[in-house]
């Protein structure tokens, strides 16, 4: 029996500029009995969709036309999209969120030449004419505006004239191995800020945009059917654990947004690298030395191995700090506590390979709870690591404490399970407290842990 249950910590959310509201019926569309074919793998971005699930693609470009925020599925976790071009679209996903404004968006495009066309439309068009001139776009007869196409092929011919090869002359060249290597996917750049995006997706500051590009098919579907870039953050209340499935964001969003697209769990389960080769912060010297900002789904090694400059990458927080930077971020993550459940976290760094097994974690566990005063009584969520522990077991449970055990793999299935674990713990096995078991911050244990140190209300050792 349960003797005496736990006070739990009842979340804050941060203060933003204007309040939430319900304003909608919230649909939720299936997309995951469909096959989407792209017609290249960067350059362009139309597609063709065959099978039964595909009224999500009507009825998403018809929301974020009208600038309203549609719940969409990516390889990372699920984001909540909106016209990255229009101002009220973007305070829209602040509002839906409860986010601070201060907070940078990620804005999300279908294609090299999506990207490329935004640094040649002035600001203050119509942003929710369907521009950019997707092949899906065009089959409605809205093409690409002339004036545009005529400056993106004048920016390669002086590209050309200048010594360079006319490739891409819009993206620093620093850049042009790693989209080679890593785009479509789970990797975000930060690159100048085009005229036509507004200050609202910066945070108010700054000048600098971050782009991605996802790999999820149904998450670029969107984008090139709407014809418009998307900014995305991740789509939960702010502050709480990254949704990686529709049921998620519906519990979080529900009456917030018209519609979400169900595409199944995320593949990956953390959000995307943030890798900055462009700011000031990539330079140490007056020599480029690229920076992580957020740790992610393309991870250090993977950049590194590319060898030549990307040797010399850093990670925020490992390798140097700015408080400037956090105070004014450029990228989201960076600012504000984030992916924190309702109940407290605690994190247990890893131990050393000689000591770690099951006994050690056992008293850890014990410890722990006896530490925290947690035996006397209460449900303990426990997220332990297969590889750590020499395989799975079973804990004793502490004097009058309830354990609630899962158990991953490694590394690589904590990262793609710890924010449904963190939500199932706490919305659905109602546990009054968590402790996660660390890893080593190697490969994908480095994104890991940067998201369950935010989490965390206390690391413990």
């Amino acid at each position: 029996m349960i003797k005496q249950p736990l006070v739990k910590r009842a979340f804050q959310a941060m203060t933003v500029a204007t309040k939430t509201k319900n304003d909608f019926t919230t649909r939720v569309l299936p997309a995951k009995s469909v096959h989407l074919a792209f017609s290249s793998k960067l350059e362009q971005d139309g597609f063709v969709a065959t099978g039964s699930d595909t009224e999500w693609i009507k009825e998403s470009r018809a929301q974020l036309r009208m600038n309203n925020c549609v719940g969409i599925p990516t390889e990372t976790v699920y984001g909540l999209a909106a016209n990255a071009l229009d101002e009220d679209a973007v305070h829209s996903i602040y509002r839906a969120k409860s986010r601070p404004s201060d907070n940078p968006l990620i804005v999300h495009v279908s294609s090299i030449h999506m990207l490329r066309a935004l640094y040649h439309v002035p600001a203050g068009g119509d942003a929710r004419r369907p521009f950019l001139g997707t092949d899906n776009a065009e089959s409605e007869g809205l093409q690409m505006d002339a004036d545009i196409q005529r400056k993106m092929q004048q920016a390669e011919q002086q590209d050309i004239d200048a010594g360079g090869s006319g490739v891409w002359p819009e993206i620093p060249g620093v850049y042009h191995e790693v989209i080679r290597r890593f785009w479509p996917g789970p990797l975000t750049i930060v690159l100048p800020r085009p005229a036509c995006i507004p200050m609202a997706v910066l945070g108010g500051h700054g000048d600098t945009v971050a782009f991605r590009f996802p790999v999820h098919p149904v998450a670029r579907a969107v984008i090139s059917s709407c014809g418009l870039p998307l900014a995305a953050p991740s789509a939960n209340a702010s502050g709480r654990p990254s949704p990686t499935s529709a049921a998620h964001v519906l519990h979080d969003l529900k009456g917030r947004l018209p519609l979400i697209v169900d595409g199944g769990d995320c593949d990956v389960g953390v959000e995307s690298t943030v890798l900055d080769a462009y700011s000031g912060n990539a330079y140490v010297d007056g020599q480029l030395s690229p920076c992580i900002l957020r740790p992610g789904g393309v991870t250090f090694e993977q950049l590194c191995a590319l060898g030549g400059v990307w040797t010399r990458t850093r990670v925020y927080k490992k390798d140097f700090v700015n408080k400037d930077l956090e105070l004014n971020p450029t990228t989201p993550g960076m600012k504000y506590r984030h992916y924190a459940p309702s109940v407290p976290v605690h994190l247990l760094l890893p131990l050393a390979a000689d000591t770690r097994g099951a006994d050690a974690m056992q008293s850890r566990i014990d410890g722990l709870a006896e530490d925290i005063g947690r035996s006397g009584g209460g449900r303990l969520g426990v997220v332990a690591v297969r590889a750590s522990s020499g395989g799975e077991t079973t804990f004793s449970e502490p004097p009058g404490c309830q354990l609630v055990v899962h158990w991953v793999d490694d590394a690589k299935h904590l990262a793609h399970s710890i924010f449904a674990l963190l939500r199932s713990l706490d919305e659905v096995e109602h546990v009054d407290a968590i402790l996660v078991e660390g890893v080593e911050e190697a490969d994908e244990g480095m994104a890991v842990m940067n998201r369950l140190t935010k989490a965390a209300t206390s690391p413990t050792a």
